[in-house]
């Protein structure tokens, strides 16, 4: 009897471990100003520049997708879910295929429209 009873016991904590996962996968590793800071911040030296330079390693372009797969994750500040969805899919997307192919100019050309400031901005930023 007392096998059974741990035997229950770890199946509910793996169940409930299971779902505690779950949904810290759908919560956001970065906040938008971190993800704002590590991939735009720095001029010439941003992460996002590097990639749209051609200046980027794997690693690089890895940390790019993570953070723009994150940033799809977070709640916009102000605007409606439905265009921050759009927008963040459009950045990740166009992300990804610049990682699948770094001299791929239409991927390049997309990340950077997808990534101009005021394609979000203006939208989504709440004023400082």
């Amino acid at each position: 009897m007392k096998k059974l009873l741990c035997l229950a016991v770890v199946a509910a904590a793996v169940g409930i471990g299971g779902h505690l996962a779950a949904a810290d996968k759908d919560k956001p590793k970065y906040k938008i100003v971190m993800i704002m800071t590590k991939a735009h911040k720095g001029g010439a030296n941003s992460l996002r520049n590097k990639v749209l330079a051609g200046k980027a390693s794997k690693d690089d372009l890895n940390m790019l997708v993570e953070l723009y797969e994150e940033l799809g994750k977070n709640t916009p500040p102000k605007g409606s879910k439905e265009s921050w969805k759009q927008k963040t899919e459009a950045v990740l997307a166009a992300a990804k295929k610049v990682k699948a192919d770094p001299t791929d100019k239409d991927a390049l050309k997309a990340l950077s429209k997808a990534t101009t400031c005021t394609a979000c901005h203006d939208v989504h930023r709440e004023e400082e």
